[in-house]
């Protein structure tokens, strides 16, 4: 077959979504126009090109069909004479009107050619395509995406579209090579996803897939990275070797922490987080620099004495720091760098499209880094999934209210307040999302309020969990691994409680505590910490009234997994039988009304009342194993205090026997943490890693929050 009839047969498996993806719709409307009123002629025809004329313009095709052709226009890329030549080819080839949704007559088999031609795009071909270094971020990427949820989806009818929730991109392939498939979005660095969308056909086919060549030198563990910063400075070690470096300096770092105890940290060990922190972004660790910022923060409290500090989160958090460079140092012994381990210093944003989403509130926050800012939650009903945007600047930056900011223009074209799409229907047009499923507050972005639909806010359409063991179940799935990269939208529920507790505010701890039970009479707490930005919907939430949920009130939370269970936080409530869309969300944190709690004296009363209990008698699920509570807290009790060199030994002796205990009841993992082939402190994160761990895991059988 000559490279003109494979034109002929590519261009017949076009249809509308195709051409869209191609170019655009308005693009597409105008190029039918032209044909109306322009004459489309051949000019030249061998038997791999073939060169037409679109009023005084020409296009050149080859095999390669409309993605390949070249316009003699100034424009760039595809452009409506182009299109206009392929509608025309088209419908010369298929002998129908020109029209793009206009198909032909079928050859034989034409879905299983493609799947055969894609499926033979070897792993050279896509290394020629991308590179070395787009090759093993592909890879690394469905590496990371698995073979769950997030995995790409695989449909079509005329030809095969591959489909990506994050980036949010579908890529249709109607025959050619690698670079005959067409993006329905602009993305940076398209290539290397490009490759991804082929080895993620190859492996749903059941393919073995290729892996990249392994090397040391980029900043994701790739080959002759792309834009890597070049740290060997002459003689100097490379980026590999100033990571392996690096990992050693943190792991003494953390590993001395424990030893000397975190009751007692000292300004050194203060500024040696801070420089670590430091030195992990110019190593090119996004995550871990994250981390041991916290860590940072976290230390400083510690120092001064201040009421947000806690021996015990600090424990958790050097935990997780010691078991991400355990499993970094694992990852390079095999010549690798996941993903989730690394980081990533800054998510590209893709463009979305089009895409229709339900404002559910927002609220206002500050950082421990010091940051505040205005985040905006909301759903998207196609993609049943929530996605967010957020505004932030640093809290020394004056004329920047998060809570002001609600109220005033913005981010988007079009939208005069954020407190305007709240209980709304809106349409995005250009809008710009990460793989997070945060929505960036570019002003290219245009809102389009839409009429309101009832029907959209009801619990059929929303879903809420109405059982909070299969809520704690499926939190459970989403945050399995303890180092599992974090997930920020999967946090984010609908919950239709069956019955609602008093909420009770407990001055020792300054947090709100308000019961919710489920219909099962199962008890979830959800807590609020008092700061000057949580204070107007403590007072709306004080004010609720409890009792059953006659109403159908759902509520927006964030849940996560915490010690001992979900912590959960409410933004939000809906009430699908209101009247009209802004009154149907109540954002707790911006009503627009005064909170019906009384006067100042009253809710201070209020405040000097006990705070909820936390046992509350034999509705609450089966708490953690003994022994795992055991375990937590005697290392938490030991990590406070230190452990000095002539106790090393009775600690030792003191951990085999509640590792045995501990085993006796099948928590089997504490074994392979060999007490004496480790340093106490190296020993007592490893041991404090697998604790943390089996909470994760047993994290489903626990659904009280404290």
């Amino acid at each position: 077959m000559s490279g003109v009839d494979n034109l002929f047969a590519l261009l017949d498996r076009f249809d509308e979504d195709a051409f869209v993806a191609l170019a655009n719709r308005g693009l597409l409307r105008r190029a039918q126009k032209d044909l109306e009123r322009v004459t489309v002629e051949t000019v030249e025809r061998s038997a791999d090109t073939l060169t037409v004329s679109v009023g005084e313009y020409q296009v050149r095709f080859d095999a390669g069909g409309p993605a390949k052709a070249v316009c003699s226009c100034p424009a760039n890329g595809v452009c409506q004479h182009l299109l206009s030549a392929a509608l025309s080819l088209k419908a010369q080839g298929s002998g129908q009107p020109t029209t793009p949704s206009a198909s032909a007559p079928a050859e034989a088999d034409p879905m299983q050619a493609l799947r055969d031609a894609l499926l033979a795009i070897p792993a050279s071909a896509l290394v020629r395509h991308a590179g070395k270094a787009g090759y093993r971020w592909a890879w690394q990427f469905l590496q990371d995406l698995g073979d769950g949820p997030a995995a790409p989806t695989i449909s079509g009818e005329q030809h095969w579209v591959i489909t990506f929730a994050r980036p949010r991109v579908s890529w249709r392939y109607l025959g050619g090579d690698v670079d005959a498939l067409i993006a329905d979005t602009e993305l940076p660095q398209i290539n290397r996803h490009r490759v991804a969308a082929v080895l993620a056909f190859q492996r749903a086919h059941g393919q073995a897939l290729v892996p990249p060549e392994p090397t040391g030198r980029s900043r994701d563990g790739s080959a002759d990275g792309e834009g890597a910063p070049d740290t060997r400075g002459g003689d100097g070690p490379s980026t590999a070797s100033a990571r392996d470096h690096f990992r050693i300096r943190v792991r003494r770092l953390l590993v001395e922490s424990i030893e000397l105890g975190l009751a007692h940290l000292s300004r050194g060990i203060h500024e040696r987080f801070a420089t670590m922190a430091v030195a992990a972004q110019g190593v090119e660790y996004p995550r871990l620099a994250l981390l041991l910022r916290r860590i940072t923060d976290h230390v400083e409290l510690l120092i001064e004495r201040q009421g947000g500090a806690d021996e015990h989160r600090l424990l958790d958090e050097i935990t997780l720091a010691f078991a991400i460079v355990s499993a970094l140092d694992e990852a390079a012994r095999r010549g690798e760098a996941p993903a989730h381990l690394v980081g990533r210093s800054r998510t590209d944003y893709a463009g979305a499209g089009t895409i229709e989403l339900l404002g559910l509130g927002a609220r206002a926050w500050r950082s421990a880094s010091g940051y505040v800012g205005l985040t905006m939650l909301f759903w998207s009903p196609a993609d049943r999934s929530f996605l967010s945007c957020a505004q932030a600047r640093p809290q020394a930056m004056h004329g920047f209210d998060p809570i002001a900011r609600y109220h005033a223009a913005g981010p988007w074209s079009g939208l005069g307040a954020p407190a305007q799409v709240t209980g709304r229907r809106i349409t995005l047009t250009g809008a710009l999302a990460n793989d997070l499923g945060r929505l960036s507050a570019a002003e290219s972005t245009a809102v389009i309020v839409l009429a309101d639909e009832p029907q959209a806010w009801q619990p059929d359409r929303l879903q809420p969990w109405t059982k909070w063991s299969a809520l704690a179940e499926a939190q459970a799935d989403v945050n399995r691994s303890l180092l599992a990269a974090p997930r920020p939208m999967h946090d984010w529920v609908f919950v239709r409680p069956a019955r609602f507790g008093p909420a009770r505010f407990d001055p020792a701890t300054q947090s709100l505590a308000w019961p919710w039970f489920d219909t099962d009479d199962t008890i979830l707490i959800a807590h609020l910490r008092y700061d000057r930005f949580t204070a107007h919907a403590i007072e709306r939430i004080e004010a609720l009234a409890e009792g059953p949920n006659d109403h159908g009130l759902i509520v927006v939370a964030q849940v996560r997994a915490g010690s001992g269970g979900l912590i959960a936080e409410p933004l939000s409530l809906i009430r699908p039988s209101a009247p009209e869309g802004p009154a149907r969300v109540d954002a707790l944190f911006f009503d627009r009304n005064e909170p019906a709690a009384g006067d100042a004296a009253a809710r201070t009363e209020r405040r000097g009342e006990t705070a909820i209990r936390e046992d509350h008698g034999d509705r609450i699920v089966d708490r953690l194993p003994r022994p795992l509570l055991d375990a937590r807290h005697h290392l938490r009790s030991q990590a406070e205090r230190g452990i000095a060199a002539d106790h090393a030994l009775a600690w030792r002796d003191g951990c085999r026997r509640w590792i045995g205990q501990a085993s006796s009841v099948g928590l089997t993992a504490f074994d392979s943490v060999r007490v004496d082939d480790t340093t106490p402190g190296a020993m007592l994160l490893r041991l404090n890693t697998v604790a943390l761990q089996y909470e994760a895991l047993l994290g489903a059988d626990q659904v009280q929050i404290r």
